[in-house]
């Protein structure tokens, strides 16, 4: 073959090569998630600032998300509460498990109350009157010192899981 004519393929064949390994890279960077969504991934909920025996109420993956920080003066649920320090704390998704409308809490009664179908939960997320038949979701999170991570799996909530399969 001519000299130029093999310069020629190879100049090709390199330039062909260098458009394959852009493409296949350019592909694989747009299978990962944006760095603003691992960000959004997770919420971050500090529980010395919540107050005791009350719903607070923040938002995860666009989601309602319930939390209620006891004493000693509330009751206790073996299978929903997970102890962090001196309290005992409820984390529930807000979003109710027959119609997936959004159940709002009566303080007067202690139970969250679906405007749906008036479906209701005790305040621990336990199914309480029909339609209603399971409780509400709890969300994987992870507890770090002070602060629970929701969005990451952790022991504590392994252990949730575990319990409500007893």
């Amino acid at each position: 073959m001519d000299r130029n004519r093999r310069l020629v393929n190879y100049s090709l064949l390199a330039l062909t090569g260098t458009g394959v390994y852009y493409t296949v890279g350019t592909m694989f960077q747009s299978l990962e998630p944006p760095k603003k969504a691992l960000l959004d991934a997770a919420t971050f909920i500090d529980t010395t600032s919540l107050p005791l025996n009350e719903i607070a109420y923040f938002s995860w993956q666009k989601k309602p998300l319930f939390i209620l920080k006891k004493d000693a003066s509330m009751v206790l649920d073996q299978k929903r509460d997970i102890k962090i320090g001196d309290y005992y704390y409820t984390l529930m998704v807000g979003i109710c498990t027959h119609l997936g409308c959004v159940p709002k809490y009566d303080a007067s009664s202690k139970r969250f109350i679906c405007p749906c179908h008036n479906g209701q939960f005790d305040y621990n997320g336990n199914a309480l009157a029909s339609p209603v038949t399971k409780p509400l979701v709890i969300p994987p999170f992870k507890v770090h010192d002070e602060m629970i991570i929701v969005g990451e799996v952790g022991e504590a909530y392994l252990q949730l899981m575990e319990a409500a399969k007893a």
